[in-house]
Protein backbone atom coordinates (compact mmCIF):
# COMPACT_ATOMS: atom_id res chain seq x y z
CA UNK A 1 0.00 0.00 0.00
CA UNK A 2 1.40 3.37 -1.03
CA UNK A 3 0.78 6.43 1.12
CA UNK A 4 0.55 9.83 -0.54
CA UNK A 5 2.82 12.67 0.54
CA UNK A 6 -0.07 14.56 2.10
CA UNK A 7 -1.10 11.57 4.20
CA UNK A 8 2.49 10.89 5.17
CA UNK A 9 2.94 14.50 6.32
CA UNK A 10 -0.32 14.31 8.26
CA UNK A 11 0.73 11.06 9.93
CA UNK A 12 4.10 12.58 10.84
CA UNK A 13 2.46 15.68 12.33
CA UNK A 14 0.05 13.52 14.31
CA UNK A 15 2.98 11.49 15.64
CA UNK A 16 4.81 14.66 16.68
CA UNK A 17 1.64 15.80 18.47
CA UNK A 18 1.30 12.46 20.25
CA UNK A 19 4.92 12.60 21.38
CA UNK A 20 4.44 16.18 22.59
CA UNK A 21 1.44 15.05 24.65
CA UNK A 22 3.42 12.10 26.03
CA UNK A 23 6.27 14.44 26.94
CA UNK A 24 3.88 16.75 28.77
CA UNK A 25 2.37 13.81 30.69
CA UNK A 26 5.80 12.44 31.57
CA UNK A 27 7.08 15.81 32.78
CA UNK A 28 3.94 16.49 34.81
CA UNK A 29 3.77 13.01 36.27
CA UNK A 30 7.41 11.94 36.51
CA UNK A 31 7.45 11.63 40.33
CA UNK A 32 4.43 9.32 40.17
CA UNK A 33 5.13 7.49 36.90
CA UNK A 34 8.72 6.38 37.50
CA UNK A 35 8.10 4.57 40.82
CA UNK A 36 5.30 2.63 39.14
CA UNK A 37 7.39 1.72 36.10
CA UNK A 38 10.85 1.07 37.55
CA UNK A 39 10.30 -1.36 40.45
CA UNK A 40 13.74 -0.29 41.69
CA UNK A 41 13.32 2.33 44.36
CA UNK A 42 16.97 3.41 44.44
CA UNK A 43 16.96 5.02 40.98
CA UNK A 44 13.60 6.79 40.95
CA UNK A 45 15.07 10.19 41.87
CA UNK A 46 17.71 9.76 39.16
CA UNK A 47 15.11 9.08 36.49
CA UNK A 48 12.97 12.00 37.63
CA UNK A 49 16.01 14.30 37.45
CA UNK A 50 16.98 12.98 34.00
CA UNK A 51 13.40 13.43 32.81
CA UNK A 52 13.34 17.07 33.87
CA UNK A 53 16.84 17.74 32.50
CA UNK A 54 16.00 16.27 29.09
CA UNK A 55 12.49 17.74 28.80
CA UNK A 56 13.59 21.06 27.31
CA UNK A 57 15.76 19.51 24.57
CA UNK A 58 12.95 17.07 23.80
CA UNK A 59 10.45 19.92 23.54
CA UNK A 60 12.73 21.87 21.22
CA UNK A 61 13.19 18.78 19.03
CA UNK A 62 9.42 18.31 18.76
CA UNK A 63 8.91 22.00 17.95
CA UNK A 64 11.59 21.92 15.23
CA UNK A 65 10.16 18.71 13.76
CA UNK A 66 6.72 20.32 13.62
CA UNK A 67 8.15 23.38 11.85
CA UNK A 68 10.07 21.15 9.40
CA UNK A 69 6.89 19.26 8.57
CA UNK A 70 4.98 22.51 8.09
CA UNK A 71 7.73 23.70 5.77
CA UNK A 72 7.50 20.46 3.80
CA UNK A 73 3.73 20.84 3.54
CA UNK A 74 4.26 24.33 2.12
CA UNK A 75 6.80 22.91 -0.40
CA UNK A 76 9.45 25.24 1.03
CA UNK A 77 12.08 22.69 2.02
CA UNK A 78 15.44 24.03 0.83
CA UNK A 79 15.75 26.99 3.19
CA UNK A 80 18.26 28.29 5.69
CA UNK A 81 15.54 28.10 8.34
CA UNK A 82 15.29 24.34 7.88
CA UNK A 83 19.06 24.02 8.13
CA UNK A 84 18.90 25.93 11.43
CA UNK A 85 16.09 23.66 12.64
CA UNK A 86 18.08 20.52 11.87
CA UNK A 87 21.11 22.05 13.59
CA UNK A 88 18.97 22.73 16.67
CA UNK A 89 17.66 19.14 16.63
CA UNK A 90 21.22 17.84 16.41
CA UNK A 91 22.40 19.96 19.34
CA UNK A 92 19.36 19.01 21.42
CA UNK A 93 20.03 15.33 20.83
CA UNK A 94 23.66 15.89 21.81
CA UNK A 95 22.52 17.66 24.99
CA UNK A 96 20.18 14.78 25.80
CA UNK A 97 23.06 12.36 25.19
CA UNK A 98 25.13 14.25 27.77
CA UNK A 99 22.28 14.16 30.28
CA UNK A 100 21.80 10.44 29.73
CA UNK A 101 25.56 9.86 29.94
CA UNK A 102 25.68 11.62 33.31
CA UNK A 103 22.76 9.48 34.48
CA UNK A 104 24.48 6.44 33.02
CA UNK A 105 27.21 6.83 35.60
CA UNK A 106 24.60 5.73 38.15
CA UNK A 107 22.39 3.40 36.07
CA UNK A 108 23.67 1.69 32.93
CA UNK A 109 20.29 1.79 31.15
CA UNK A 110 20.74 5.53 30.79
CA UNK A 111 24.18 4.98 29.29
CA UNK A 112 22.50 2.94 26.52
CA UNK A 113 20.10 5.85 25.90
CA UNK A 114 23.12 8.15 25.77
CA UNK A 115 24.66 6.15 22.94
CA UNK A 116 21.36 6.10 21.04
CA UNK A 117 20.86 9.85 21.43
CA UNK A 118 24.44 10.54 20.32
CA UNK A 119 23.95 8.34 17.25
CA UNK A 120 20.70 10.20 16.47
CA UNK A 121 22.56 13.50 16.78
CA UNK A 122 25.16 12.26 14.31
CA UNK A 123 22.52 11.18 11.79
CA UNK A 124 20.68 14.50 12.03
CA UNK A 125 23.97 16.41 11.75
CA UNK A 126 24.79 14.56 8.51
CA UNK A 127 21.31 15.33 7.15
CA UNK A 128 21.77 18.96 8.14
CA UNK A 129 25.04 19.12 6.20
CA UNK A 130 23.39 17.57 3.13
CA UNK A 131 20.48 20.01 3.33
CA UNK A 132 22.85 22.96 3.78
CA UNK A 133 24.65 21.92 0.59
CA UNK A 134 21.31 21.52 -1.23
CA UNK A 135 20.27 25.01 -0.11
CA UNK A 136 23.52 26.41 -1.46
CA UNK A 137 23.06 24.60 -4.80
CA UNK A 138 19.47 25.90 -4.99
CA UNK A 139 20.68 29.42 -4.28
CA UNK A 140 23.25 29.17 -7.09
CA UNK A 141 20.65 27.73 -9.49
CA UNK A 142 18.24 30.55 -8.69
CA UNK A 143 20.77 32.99 -10.15
CA UNK A 144 21.29 30.90 -13.29
CA UNK A 145 19.29 31.91 -16.34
Amino acid sequence: MRISNDKSLLLSRVCVGVFAALLAVLVAGAPWIWPYVLHRKGVVALYVAVTYASALPAGVVLYCLNRLLRSAADADVFTDANVRRLRAVSWCLAAAALVYFAGGLFDWYLFVLSVLAAFGALIVRVLKNVLAEAVEIKRENDFTI
